[in-house]
């Protein structure tokens, strides 16, 4: 694996843990608390970063495959950023019930499971799709080398 390409991933990782802590530490504020949501929650969130993080670096990868063959491609991470951010939710409720959307914070809190498992399923589909699409860009930049 190129340098390169580690190192979006793990910067990728980074992002992700350093969001889900900030949403975490805003909603609840305090400092210490995401640290124990995450204790408790770490076999749902852990797959979400690592996801993440491999997007990214594949997403890195595919730039540079199709930087020698001269195209473009685009990715998005939305996926994953907004599974972390919709099960901080129900931390809002204060902001949340001004705005008139309180029922959004008791959603996302008795459902916060189910959006777990939905967002590493999406986020899981979408790293399959993100491979599909890798393997198509370098079988085409292979045969473009051919000509």
């Amino acid at each position: 694996m190129n340098g390169k390409v580690l190192v979006w991933g793990v910067a990728g990782a980074i992002g992700m843990a350093l969001i889900f802590y900030f949403v975490q530490a805003i909603g609840m504020q305090s400092l210490s608390c995401p640290y124990y949501f995450f204790k408790k929650n770490w076999y749902f969130i852990s797959p979400l970063i690592i996801l993440f993080a491999v997007q990214v670096g594949l997403w890195k990868k595919m730039r540079e495959v199709v930087k020698i063959s001269s195209g473009h491609i685009t990715a998005s991470g939305g996926v994953s950023t907004g599974a972390m951010i919709a099960c901080c939710m129900h931390n809002f409720v204060g902001i949340l019930s001004i705005i008139g959307v309180s029922g959004l914070a008791v959603f996302f809190s008795v459902y916060q499971n189910y959006i777990f498992l939905i967002s590493i399923l999406f986020s899981g589909v979408s790293l399959i799709y993100l491979i599909h699409k890798y393997k198509k860009i370098k079988e085409h930049c292979v045969n473009l080398l051919k000509l």
